[in-house]
């Protein structure tokens, strides 16, 4: 340890010499100061430290422009912000044909017109004829022929949707004889007049009509409807002779005498 002098003054005011052990710094280990030294080599390689931008503050910041409109400044032009879209070609001199051209081409397109002017006025069963008729026609017009076939399925379609179930024979003189059973002898008739044009040699269709003018009081064309009735089936006569129906034709001598009734007395009975 090193040894320093210091003076020490003593009562009687005299100096002193006193030596006083001094103390000496204390060493690291060696270890610790190895790794000291490898700290500071490492930060003396790190890169310096970015320096930080000045950013302006909120307040220095300026406002971004506003683009000029021609509603703001009177005589102002806007101003564009994408470029104008390129102008669209010239239209050719001439158009390019639709159809190949052919002598036939103009009557195939009129025949085509007739049938869509039909189908356009729900005649479906005429625009349906005059497809067909062009396609077995102008069989060489193959680009019509292929509208025309399209048009063909839209009829069918149409039909189909519009088509109405049939009423056969048998049901309308079913529904005749109900109304005629109600005293309805106008729908009656109607519905035994629309039977009787599917089946016109229908001796029973003509007997019911003769039963309905009867008791309407159309005595005359009863009469001739049933004779019609007897001559298509003999067992008539005997049906209208013991049918209430025909009770207002007993005062006729022609309805007596059709059927094979004794004449009613001369005061009650009129010859029609």
């Amino acid at each position: 340890m090193a040894k320093t002098m210091a003076r020490k003054t003593t009562k009687g005011g005299v100096r002193k010499k006193v030596r006083i052990a001094a103390k000496s710094p204390r060493r690291r280990p060696a270890k610790q100061v190895g790794k000291a030294s490898a700290r500071a080599k490492t930060l003396s390689k790190k890169a310096p430290p970015k320096k930080a931008k000045n950013k302006p503050s909120l307040k220095s910041r300026k406002p971004a422009k506003r683009a000029v409109r021609s509603k703001d400044v009177a005589g102002a032009t806007p101003v564009r912000t994408r470029p104008p879209f390129p102008a669209p070609p010239p239209p050719p001199e001439h158009a390019p044909p639709l159809l190949r051209e052919s002598k036939l081409t103009t009557a195939a397109l009129g025949r085509l017109e007739k049938g869509i002017k039909a189908l356009y006025q729900k005649d479906f069963k005429k625009a349906r004829l005059e497809f067909k008729s062009l396609i077995d026609d102008y069989p060489a017009e193959w680009e019509i022929l292929a509208r025309a076939r399209s048009y063909l399925q839209i009829c069918a379609r149409e039909e189909a949707a519009h088509k109405r179930p049939a009423i056969t024979n048998d049901q309308l003189y079913g529904l005749g004889v109900m109304e005629h059973n109600r005293g309805n002898y106008e729908g009656a008739l109607g519905y035994f007049r629309q039977a009787l044009v599917q089946r016109p040699e229908a001796d029973h269709i003509h007997y019911s009509i003769a039963a309905s003018l009867a008791v309407k009081g159309d005595a005359l064309e009863a009469i001739q409807t049933l004779r019609k009735a007897i001559e298509l089936n003999e067992d008539n006569r005997i049906y209208a002779k013991n049918d209430s129906d025909f009770l207002t034709l007993h005062v006729h001598k022609e309805f007596t005498n059709l059927v094979g009734l004794n004449p009613a007395p001369a005061g009650d009975s009129s010859e029609s």
